[in-house]
């Protein structure tokens, strides 16, 4: 026969659980879906914005939401291209006997894209801050740093980064 107080310990563990979990759902029942909080505050779209942070007028406002107007544009079309070939590479390895030339050809592949979607984040950059005095530079990096960290933070896995790898112990 077990001890007592270990039957009291596992009622308590469990009494604790259910009131944290009792406490989690109240929460989330009293918050209403995202869908029904309301139309978002609109503004200008995030180009706009930046320029506006940045204090960018006339000519050189342009030129900047031009170029990163081309920017996203062409960081959408690289992010597909690479979404294709994902594809392509699972279907492969998927396939009853998969090919390996085609699993290194659409890996080579993969590697080209990245190197473009790389390539088209870099051209960005500099002709960004071709248009830019040392001040704005400053902000300009600034607004690209918070871009960096909210992307490691979680908000948003980019498309194509391997999750970490969970520890595996046999």
């Amino acid at each position: 026969m077990k001890p007592i107080w270990l039957w009291i310990a596992l009622l308590l563990s469990v009494g604790v659980n259910l009131g944290v979990l009792a406490t989690i759902g109240t929460h989330r029942l009293r918050e209403p879906a995202r869908w029904d909080r309301g139309p978002r505050e609109e503004g200008p779209p995030p180009v706009e914005r930046a320029a506006n942070h940045l204090d960018l007028e006339g000519e050189k406002r342009d030129a900047f939401v031009q170029i990163q107007t081309d920017f996203f544009q062409g960081m959408t079309r690289s992010r597909e291209e690479l979404e294709t070939l994902r594809r392509q590479l699972r279907r492969e390895l998927m396939a009853e006997n998969p090919d390996r030339a085609v699993v290194d050809g659409l890996i080579d592949e993969m590697g080209r894209a990245y190197s473009r979607l790389d390539r088209v984040f870099v051209e960005n950059v500099l002709e960004s801050r071709a248009i830019l005095d040392p001040d704005q530079e400053k902000r300009y990096f600034e607004i690209l740093e918070r871009l960096q960290q909210r992307g490691r933070s979680g908000h948003r896995r980019p498309e194509g980064l391997p999750r970490k790898p969970r520890d595996r112990r046999p």
